[in-house]
């Protein structure tokens, strides 16, 4: 063989390594960055969905293709949990200041037995007026549920309200593009670490 040969082979092996190299350093510095974010790297494709809000309007995911889209699935007559998520995301949304217009937080009820347009338009702007509520009939609910891998069942009590649905309780962040890329579960609910996750992705 050729020691031109030769040369141009090992040549060639070098720029293998190199390139072996490069891609697993740009793989432990990208794992790095999302490491820093406050709420857990969660990477998919956000399905599509189209649910009816508290005015009676269809309301599809792709109107918010551009903005970041803070969802939370959850009922009206929570007695604790949503009532706390909401109160935190509205305080994200005061922490985001001029900012906060490209943010939108959707509300998807799990009990649309009960909660109607009706209702949502009474409980929604309790927390903040831009915030959306959606509703729709059961299939529709079970389906976008199902896509978004969300947790729900009705749990008879004795109380006024009848029952209570236990869920999954975790906020989705749906970065301008469509992604799903960040969950923040109960335990990570601090408002300045949310915005602060917001703000980057910004």
């Amino acid at each position: 063989m050729k020691r031109r040969n030769v040369f141009k082979i090992l040549i060639g092996l070098l720029c293998l390594i190199l390139i072996g190299w490069g891609i697993i350093l740009y793989q432990i510095i990208d794992q790095k960055s999302k490491s820093d974010y406050y709420g857990i790297v969660h990477e998919r494709e956000a399905p599509s969905f189209t649910l009816t809000d508290q005015n009676g309007s269809k309301v599809s995911l792709s109107n918010f293709k551009g903005k970041v889209v803070l969802l939370f699935f959850g009922y009206t007559h929570c007695p604790d949990i949503c009532p706390m998520t909401l109160s935190v995301l509205n305080n994200v949304v005061d922490e985001l200041g001029d900012q906060a217009d490209n943010v939108q937080v959707l509300f998807v009820s799990i009990d649309p037995e009960r909660d109607t347009q009706a209702k949502l338009k009474s409980y929604i702007p309790y927390y903040n007026k831009s915030f959306i509520g959606l509703t729709g009939t059961p299939q529709e609910i079970d389906k976008v549920a199902d896509d978004y891998n969300i947790f729900y069942s009705k749990e008879e009590v004795e109380s006024v309200s009848g029952y209570l649905m236990g869920h999954n309780s975790s906020v989705l962040l749906i970065i301008p593009d469509g992604e799903i890329f960040l969950r923040y579960p109960q335990n990570r609910m601090d408002p300045v670490s949310i915005a602060g996750d917001i703000k980057r992705i910004l």
